[in-house]
């Protein structure tokens, strides 16, 4: 297999990423979602959700991977989300930040083999929620140091991902350039859909992220398929990249189109779950409208992405 998200495009036309790892791993009970360690953003577990499973319940990781390659995933995403420094440190796993981060590449990378790329998922430091533009400088040092960790640990490609400030997307892509890698760098739009929490809409996000040097761009998480599809054709319009789509699995309402502003967030979600049949609608519909990586987010299981890969014909025969 290519070693190259952009090869595999070309190749085939698209990808098909995977889903989401941290409340799926929550539902199992190995990751928190409570507000038990920290208050931040709803005060609901927003600032919760941190990775340390990768050390703690290595199995567990692996199993939740697995099951994805098997739903036909052609990219395993390490459990690198909300893992720089200081996030971890709120969680009290600050010491083994460099431990957590290479633990998760290389589970991804095991179960991976030749069949998927792995990629390293870098997430907003949510400083910029808590402190503004201020927070700028301490944001850069801690994402460069995560991607230089991620980048020494053998992944594929990056996936800077669920950045709510184009600004801060802006320092991680800064950071990212001299990597190497190819860069995946997707928004996620909170409290709307028209725009970025800094008030930059999807396409000019989208030709802001191509500037500083994405090679793919897109959205991800807080919205359902129906909700993300008019953001990425926004972004679709504006640039000439590959575009990326990977909705939560979550409904959500027009008084509040993202879910983690939703009430049932965190300890009621499965009461807003949307079906897998609107996932593999939506697969068809994006790739049929030029989004050329699709996969899931937040309460995306490996049903999901099979359901996705079914109706682009490529599910792999259960053994």
């Amino acid at each position: 297999m290519a070693r190259n998200p952009l090869e595999i495009i070309r190749h085939q036309g698209y990808i098909l990423g995977d889903g989401g790892y941290l409340i799926e791993l929550e539902r199992r009970g190995y990751v928190q979602s409570g507000s038990d360690r920290e208050k931040v953003g709803t005060g609901k577990g927003s600032g919760q959700y941190t990775p340390e499973v990768a050390i703690e319940h290595p199995d567990a990781l692996r199993e939740l991977h697995t099951e994805f390659l098997m739903a036909g995933s052609q990219v395993l995403q390490a459990l690198t989300f909300f893992a720089t420094r200081e996030k971890l440190s709120r969680a009290g796993y600050g010491p083994q930040t460099e431990a957590i981060n290479i633990a998760a590449v290389r589970i991804a990378r095991e179960v991976a083999g030749e069949r998927a790329l792995v990629a390293a998922s870098v997430a907003r430091t949510q400083l910029f929620e808590r402190e503004g533009p201020a927070a700028r400088e301490h944001a850069r040092d801690l994402i460069a140091e995560q991607i230089r960790i991620l980048t020494s640990a053998g992944v594929d490609f990056l996936i800077l991902e669920t950045f709510f400030h184009l600004q801060e997307m802006l320092i991680a892509l800064e950071c990212a350039r001299d990597c190497g890698l190819p860069v995946m760098a997707t928004m996620s739009f909170r409290p709307k859909t028209t725009e970025s929490s800094d008030g930059y809409t999807p396409a000019e996000c989208a030709r802001a992220m191509v500037d500083a040097g994405a090679d793919i761009v897109g959205a991800n998480c807080e919205q359902e398929p129906s909700r993300m599809l008019p953001i990425v054709l926004q972004m679709r319009a504006a640039v000439d990249v590959p575009i990326a789509a990977q909705p939560a699995a979550f409904r959500t309402s027009d008084d509040t189109p993202c879910f983690t502003r939703m009430p049932q967030f965190p300890d009621d979600l499965e009461t807003i779950q949307v079906s897998r049949r609107e996932f593999a609608d939506f697969a068809t519909q994006a790739i049929s409208q030029g989004v050329q990586y699709i996969g899931g987010c937040c309460g995306a299981n490996a049903a999901y992405i099979r359901a996705m890969a079914k109706a682009l014909s490529r599910a792999p025969e259960l053994a």
